[in-house]
């Protein structure tokens, strides 16, 4: 009952048509990774700090606004050992334990109904948008695209939802496409089908967006389709594998991080 609760105030809580507007400040690039500030409307600041090393990735999201600091949201995957852990509003969580789940639902609610938090979709799209960091070479990267495309799916900016189909998309498929698939992708022949079952594969919130940068196309991939097959099929949208945080990072089929 509380993921079905959650996934109604997800769909809710993303419902806006138009991302607020948002400036990138510094993006420093380090020997392990970027550190990003970004300014929103209402003096919401962000700070990101992504860090891939020595099999470790680290997603730090933190906030500020007038003096106020906020600890939004922590990644930690730890590929050695195979493990990923979540924090939500400060509350940690193994994505493996399911017994945990029901409380990572309740802590993703009150993270997406927190006012300070709501500028976050606009963020990361900025940052796919405008720094173009490849999600295929870094997990922590990776990580906070997946995050933005699952809280945009019903956001992508006004320009984009103009049009059903994102053109980006119709260049990769079809029989004679204009680009080529990248990263293990492949295409669809059929655009027609494709386009009929919501361009399910290709990274993005359906057909309206391509997220270009999370897997370096806009051609179907297995982390994606696996995902999309989760919250697309009967009751997925309900179930631990789409309306949390990891279902939206963790394949609970190859037990993994999802990746291209």
């Amino acid at each position: 009952m509380k993921l079905v609760l959650l996934a109604a105030v997800f769909q809710l809580c993303v419902s806006n048509p138009v991302l607020p507007s948002c400036e990138i400040t510094s993006d420093t690039l380090t020997s392990e990774g970027h550190a990003i500030d970004v300014a929103c409307e209402q003096d919401v600041k962000f700070s990101l700090k992504m860090k891939d090393e020595d099999g470790v990735s680290t997603l730090d999201v933190s906030g500020n606004k007038m003096g106020e600091e906020f600890r939004f949201l922590k990644v930690e995957h730890h590929g050695p050992d195979n493990t990923m852990f979540l924090t939500v509003n400060g509350k940690r969580f193994d994505v493996k334990d399911d017994s945990s789940a029901a409380e990572e639902s309740e802590a993703l609610k009150d993270l997406i109904t927190n006012p300070n938090f709501s500028s976050f979709p606009a963020v990361v799209q900025l940052i796919h948008d405008e720094l173009k960091l490849p999600g295929w070479k870094s997990p922590a990267v990776m990580s906070l695209y997946r995050i933005g495309m699952s809280l945009t799916d019903q956001t992508s900016s006004r320009q984009r939802r103009s049009k059903s189909v994102d053109d980006d998309i119709l260049d990769y498929h079809g029989l004679s496409p204009a680009k080529e698939c990248q990263q293990n992708g492949w295409k669809s022949n059929d655009v027609d089908e494709l386009i009929k079952k919501n361009c399910v594969g290709t990274c993005g919130p359906k057909c309206m967006m391509c997220w270009e940068w999370v897997c370096g196309d806009c051609c179907m991939h297995t982390g994606c389709l696996r995902h999309d097959r989760f919250c697309r099929g009967t009751y997925g949208k309900f179930t631990k594998d789409c309306a949390t945080f990891r279902g939206v990072l963790w394949d609970t089929i190859t037990d993994t991080p999802y990746d291209c």
